[in-house]
């Protein structure tokens, strides 16, 4: 019996090592793709519909699905062309993986609804170099309580 439980401590241990020598690196980064944006009383909507629709609220939303692992501290947001400063970005709602395993996420980020209209822009690097863009054009938003 005590062979019996020291072989099987063993396979598992054996296991546990083989999987993790198995996991790959993560994938960089291959694609940026904003899908929604929304405000507090609008709601999400797809980016297909921002020619139809304005949005309403204090906050402007953006869900952005990176394929692959953007470096977090390579994420960049503009607003007809100019920078908007990284203090006023965050990130209300916790990441979503995609896939299993992970291959990519959606990330959501917050900024106030007046950095939320015109043309948007989602930069990112990867975790292993390259830069990759998306863009929407004619977002409108009103600042409403």
């Amino acid at each position: 019996m005590k062979k019996f439980i020291m072989s099987f401590v063993f396979l598992c241990l054996f296991s546990l090592v083989t999987s993790i020598v198995n996991a790959g690196p993560a994938p960089n980064l291959s694609s940026v793709q904003i899908t929604h944006v929304g405000a507090e009383n609008t709601d999400w909507i797809e980016v297909r519909d921002i020619p139809r629709t304005t949005l309403y609220g204090q906050n402007f939303y953006i869900a952005v699905r990176f394929i692959g692992y953007p470096d977090p501290n390579r994420i960049f947001l503009y607003q007809n062309g100019s920078k908007i400063s990284a203090d006023l970005v965050t990130e209300p709602f916790a990441r979503e993986g995609i896939g299993n395993p992970y291959t990519g996420w959606v990330y959501q980020f917050k900024v106030p609804i007046s950095y939320g209209s015109g043309t948007i822009v989602v930069q990112a690097d990867g975790i292993r170099g390259g830069t990759f863009y998306s863009t929407i054009y004619g977002v409108k938003t009103v600042h409403q309580p």
